[in-house]
């Protein structure tokens, strides 16, 4: 019996220090880092789809990486600011042309939410 009694009162010492630190680690929980003005989900995207290759933002600090004016394409959001998200979801996916009557000169090769995500960040921008 007193072996017992002797494990209640273990496993009762135990349960104590198990339910404090479940209490107080996420008080302990470094939070993330605050996100500067401009840096959305939607950049993140533009910056992994490589967008930065061809288009400047100015709006974001983003710059073209190449040199060549053959690839470079226009600065965003340019003549298409305040456009909804959905005319550069569709843009994107070659479904429509822009105001010269051109398509999107890459094939979108991003998820539905990443071009969710980049889009209504690009809507979002002002020219």
């Amino acid at each position: 019996m007193r072996k017992l009694t002797d494990l209640f009162s273990l496993a009762a010492i135990l349960s104590v220090p198990a339910a404090l630190l479940a209490i107080l680690l996420p008080a302990l929980a470094v939070p993330p880092p605050a996100r500067a003005e401009g840096d959305a989900p939607g950049k993140a995207v533009f910056e992994a789809q490589k967008c930065t290759m061809c288009h400047n933002v100015p709006a974001a600090g983003i710059e073209r990486t190449t040199k060549s004016d053959k690839v470079a394409g226009p600065d965003l959001p340019g003549d298409n600011a305040g456009k909804p998200a959905s005319f550069f979801a569709q843009f994107l996916k070659k479904e429509v042309t822009n105001q010269e009557g051109k398509k999107h000169g890459k094939e979108w090769k991003g998820t539905d939410d990443e071009l969710k995500q980049l889009t209504e960040w690009l809507a979002s921008l002002k020219k």
